[in-house]
């Protein structure tokens, strides 16, 4: 299967954030890797995950208006839904599970199958497309 096997220090992630929510029109790997950090980062006594969000951007490796964004489109699409901490004031984040039937999904997210089935068409549209035997240099063209 695999040379090696996690025995600790890793997230388990349910496969449809990969094969299913990023046939959404919006949701890309960046939104993958916010759910991904927020359910390793969820803390099972209290129930959710609550880094702030500097700490987000800095394990993402983006700006802070990056992780609004991302949050956002994790909201819209059921897969996280945060509160603000009455004491503390920052953002708790309670991660929810992904639809994970092709039918449920396309049914809640109808927008998703018409955005897959294009991207499909194009790439496989790009694939029969006869490749150039030739590669064209900078150089073609000139006598020397």
């Amino acid at each position: 299967m695999f040379n090696f096997e996690p025995t600790r220090d890793f997230t388990r992630v349910h496969n449809a954030i990969f094969t299913l929510y990023t046939r959404l029109p919006d949701f890309k790997s960046s939104h993958a890797m916010l759910y991904v950090y927020l359910m390793a980062r969820s803390n099972p006594q209290y129930g959710y995950a609550f880094p702030s969000t500097e700490d987000i951007a800095l394990a993402l490796n983006c700006g802070i208006n990056q992780v609004v964004s991302y949050k956002r489109v994790l909201k819209d699409y059921g897969l996280i839904v945060t509160k603000r901490h009455s004491t503390y004031g920052n953002d708790m984040y309670y991660v929810k599970p992904p639809i994970t039937e092709e039918a449920e999904f396309y049914g809640r997210f109808p927008e998703a199958r018409e955005h897959y089935e294009k991207r499909s068409e194009q790439f496989a549209a790009r694939k029969s497309k006869p490749e150039e035997t030739e590669q064209k240099s900078i150089y073609d063209g000139i006598n020397w």
